[in-house]
Parts: C-alpha cells; sequence; structure tokens
C-alpha cells in the first residue's frame, strides 16, 4: 500500500484502518456527535487542542499534522487508546472518505493508502465462509472489512455457488454448538415438540414475512438502525432468523417432506435478508460471535462510554442487590420466554482501559411488546425491558465467552462476583431509558417476583397442548420485532400454516419422535454440518 505520509505514533498500536474526516473547529465536533465515529480517522491540525474531547475515545484513529508525544492529544490519545501521529508530514492533503491505515514500521508512524479493492475482500471474505474452522468450528476470522468494504460485500448478490457455501458455513457453526448444548428439557414445556415445529412453521412462513420487511426497509438498514442502542432487537434473535429457519429446513428434509434443492429461491430470500442484516448489524465483517473470538461489540463506543459513566461502584450490599435482580429477572425472563434464553443476550466485552471490560446485559421484553405474546397482555411489571452494564477485571477469569446465544460463560463460573462496577437502566412502554440506582433495585426485583407468579399460574393452568403451542407461538413471532420497526407489522400474515398444523399431534406430540426427528437431522447425520447443500 502506497505511503502517504509519516507521522510520530503517540503509543505502540496496532493497524487500523478507517475513512479520513477534517475536524477544524468546535462546529466540526459537534456536528459529528450522532455519527457512528469508530471507523473515523480524524484529520486535525494542532496537536495542543483539545476541541476533539467530545468524541475522541469514540474515534478510530487520529492524524495530527504538528505536535510532539507531549503535546496534549498526544497525552490524551494513549489514555483512550486511540491510534493517533503527531507531527505528520502529509505531502498532499487528504480528502474526506479516503479510505487509510495508520500503522507503525520501525518505530515511524506511516498513513498508507487502503488499496484493497473489491475483488480483494469479496475473495478472502468467502474464502474466510469456505473455511473449516477447529472441533467446536471456531473459524478465526483474520481480514480487516473497511465501512466501505463491508458496504460492497452486504452489495454483493448471493449466487447459488454463494448461497450454499454460505448454508454449509452455517451448518459447521451450528453442529459442535448443539453437541455443547445442555439437554431440551423442561417441566412446563415439551421442548422437543415445539423447538420442531416452531423451527419447522419458520421454513413455512419467513420467506413471504421476510420479503415484506425487506421491501420496507432492507435489511442493511436495519441493522445500521439496530446498532444505536441496546435493547432494540436481540443479537440473538437476528441469529435465529437464519439459523431457525434452515433447522426447519432440515427437519424437513428428514421428515422426507422436502428434497434438499426444493424452494431455492426462498431459502435465498431469507439467508441473504439474514446476512446483510447480520453483516450491517455486526458491522465488522464477522457473521457470529465464535468467529470474532467469542465477542460481539455492536454498540458504538459512545454509547458504551454512555451507559459506563453511570455505573455505580459496587459495595458488598450493592454488589448482592444487583446479584439478586439479576437472578430474579434472569428466572421471569426464561418462564416469559417459554423455558428460552432468548430474551436475555449479553454484547461485548467492550475494552474500558487496561484489563477493565464490560459486558452490556439486555433483558428485551418483561411485559407487553412488539412479540405480541397472548401470556403477556396484561403484564404490568414497572420497566418494559432492563439493561445492565456489568464492568470488571479481565484478569479474574482464566476462560471467558459468549457463545451465539448471547450467553456469557467463564471459568471461574460467577460473572458477577467480578462486578465491581454497574449501572442498571429500565425502560418504560414508551422506550424512555432511565437509571435505576441501587436503592431501587430490591423493588425492581420485588415487582418481577409478583409479575412471576401470576406468570406461572397461567403456564401452569395450560393443558400440554395450549403449552406446545404457546411455546411455538414464542419462537415464531421472531420477526415481530423487526416488522414493527419497517412498520409493517399489519400487513403480514403471522397466524400459522396448515403445513405446519398438519404435523401435529402426528408426529410431534411424542417427545421421542420429535427427538429423533431434530436431533438426526441437526445432529446424527452423516455431514460436516447440520444443513444439506442448496443445490
Amino acid at each position: 500500500m502506497t505511503i502517504l505520509g509519516k507521522g510520530a505514533p503517540s503509543y505502540l498500536f496496532a493497524p487500523v484502518t478507517g475513512t479520513v474526516r477534517h475536524f477544524r473547529s468546535p462546529d466540526d465536533v459537534i456536528a459529528s456527535l450522532e455519527s457512528d465515529l469508530e471507523s473515523t480517522i480524524a484529520l486535525v491540525a494542532s496537536g495542543g487542542t483539545t476541541f476533539l474531547s467530545p468524541i475522541l475515545g469514540r474515534l478510530g484513529g487520529i492524524v495530527c499534522l504538528d505536535g510532539t508525544l507531549r503535546s496534549h492529544l498526544a497525552i490524551v490519545s494513549r489514555e483512550f487508546e486511540v491510534p493517533c501521529l503527531v507531527g505528520t508530514d502529509l505531502p498532499e492533503d487528504l480528502t474526506d472518505g479516503t479510505e487509510i491505515v495508520l500503522d507503525i514500521e520501525d518505530g515511524t508512524g506511516v498513513v498508507r493508502q487502503a488499496e484493497e479493492t473489491s475483488a480483494d475482500v469479496s475473495d478472502a471474505w468467502w474464502s474466510y465462509i469456505r473455511r473449516v474452522g477447529d472441533d467446536i468450528a471456531v473459524n478465526d476470522f483474520d481480514l480487516t472489512v473497511s465501512p466501505a468494504a463491508l458496504d460492497r460485500l452486504i452489495a454483493e448478490e448471493l449466487t447459488d455457488d454463494r448461497l450454499d457455501d454460505l448454508v454449509q458455513h452455517m451448518g459447521r457453526a451450528f453442529k459442535p454448538e448443539m453437541t455443547r448444548r445442555s439437554g431440551f428439557t423442561s417441566e412446563l414445556f415439551p421442548m422437543l415438540p415445539y423447538m420442531s415445529l416452531s423451527v419447522i412453521e419458520d421454513f413455512h412462513s419467513y420467506a413471504a414475512r421476510v420479503a415484506a420487511i425487506d421491501a420496507a426497509m432492507p435489511a442493511e438498514e436495519l441493522g445500521k438502525r439496530l446498532r444505536e442502542g441496546p435493547n432494540q432487537v436481540s443479537p440473538l434473535w437476528i441469529w435465529m432468523i437464519g439459523y431457525h429457519y434452515l433447522c426447519g429446513r432440515e427437519c424437513l428434509i428428514k421428515m422426507g417432506k422436502l428434497a434438499p434443492r426444493e424452494r431455492r429461491e426462498e431459502i435465498r430470500t431469507v439467508v441473504d435478508f439474514w446476512r446483510r442484516l447480520t453483516l450491517a448489524h455486526r458491522g465488522d465483517g464477522t457473521l457470529d460471535y465464535k468467529d470474532a473470538g467469542f465477542t460481539n461489540r455492536y454498540l458504538p463506543a459512545g454509547v458504551v462510554d454512555e451507559l459506563t459513566r453511570a455505573a455505580t461502584t459496587l459495595g458488598a450490599a450493592e454488589s448482592k442487590a444487583l446479584k439478586r435482580l439479576n437472578a430474579t429477572v434472569s428466572g421471569y425472563s426464561f418462564l416469559y420466554f417459554c423455558d428460552s434464553r432468548v430474551g436475555i443476550c449479553d454484547s461485548g466485552p467492550y475494552p474500558r482501559g487496561g484489563t477493565r471490560q464490560t459486558i452490556v446485559r439486555d433483558y428485551l421484553s418483561l411485559g407487553p411488546s412488539a412479540w405480541a405474546y397472548p401470556w403477556a397482555q396484561d403484564l404490568e411489571p414497572a420497566y418494559a425491558g432492563l439493561t445492565m452494564a456489568l464492568t470488571f477485571d479481565r484478569t479474574a477469569f482464566t476462560e471467558f465467552e459468549i457463545n451465539d446465544w448471547g450467553t456469557t460463560f467463564t471459568e471461574p463460573d460467577q460473572l458477577l462476583a467480578a462486578v465491581d462496577e454497574a449501572a442498571v437502566f429500565g425502560y418504560r412502554p414508551d422506550g424512555a431509558r432511565e437509571l435505576l440506582p441501587p436503592s431501587a433495585w430490591p423493588e425492581v426485583a420485588a415487582d418481577l417476583s409478583r409479575q412471576h407468579m401470576k406468570l406461572y399460574q397461567r403456564f401452569a393452568a395450560m393443558d400440554r397442548r395450549e403449552r406446545i403451542f404457546a411455546a411455538i407461538t414464542m419462537y415464531t413471532s421472531g420477526l415481530r420485532p423487526f416488522a414493527a420497526i419497517a412498520g409493517v407489522t399489519d400487513r403480514i400474515d403471522w397466524s400459522f400454516s396448515p403445513g405446519t398444523l398438519a404435523l401435529y399431534p402426528d408426529p410431534f406430540d411424542d417427545d421421542d419422535q420429535a427427538a429423533a426427528i431434530f436431533g438426526g437431522a441437526l445432529v446424527a447425520n452423516d455431514m460436516p454440518g447440520s444443513f444439506s447443500p442448496v443445490r
């Protein structure tokens, strides 16, 4: 790549790619406050200036035309760990939007032209998709995808070959993760019957529903919008769009009701929607937590900064109250979502400087919501959702992962025992967010306990069939939040398809038959992954 200039690096940083944006006055800074600046490399004149301070921690990098390592900008950029070159010699000015790379060679900072082409990034990305991972399908993502390159990837046509490559990649990722899951059992909900029928219903219904949403708001626009803040739509529900749909396809293939090459255009519609939505939402070129090193840092740095600035340092009493609240809302959320984890999702870990990191934990729905669950319509929790910003020292753990279901696993295995700063936010039904002080946490927990008992009695009064179909309703309403954002909820048929209803009670009222179909289709098969080729 062509070297465009050289300067002094404010600290030793890894190469970073971004797009140039000039900042010449405070007005430029103020105009950028609502922008996503993670991939922006600020170009400024003075190393002694502090006018970047409102956005400095959110920038992808800084190129400064004067100054030394003792300049204010160099000092502060080091504290924020934002790559910065000071005293930079740029023979030619860089126009806004130019893609550049900041790097260090033999101790000297360099500015390079990012000369990647669409073909370069596309070839490397699809090579990653076709690559086989390790024994649990970790497929290390070893390429840098700039924002412009990401847009080009999203815009690519999903040809038959690429569709098959992508489906196989998803199958390789899914199969070993299923083997790491605990048993699918519940005293309340017959899990294998409802899970099987849910994914089959997704296969029957998603193509038409996705097409309606995509026509109103393209998947990539949805993904970018959902990056703006927490507690909108869980990354797990995004993941489920593609994976649950393909699970339903595989169950039908296992039952002999579908041939692998049938309904290819519908498969393309759903998988491409999922691909574009996922890429736009994650923003780094990865498709799942696993390939991103068991991380998902979709929230902009400025949003994480806002959440963590409100955190309380936890003493013994506050820590106990936080653990109690977390346990209470976790139990409630599992019940609300029919003994599934899909109402809880962790993102991060977000670096906070040094060895400090933050997990942002969302509890997505606690009462009536866009999911329109019948059992939730008269629930009256004080808050419609909760977000927790949980900060800890990473050195407290020897192992740390957030899996593709958005669940954090650590060793030692008590995350909250290491959390020493936390902020808890509640969302009113109108979407307004408010900070909940530690003194309010016990009452929020008590309120949810009351709602929990009401909900438990409601489910306990149901017979087996009612519980199965409540749980099917839970899973198959997964597109409703996306439809609500796109403004097309009323244009979509949300009723169960005849093809799904025909499979109950025979064979899916039988736990053993459901287990044989579901497990045989997705795990106990002779394929390298869970999903059959589409061509």
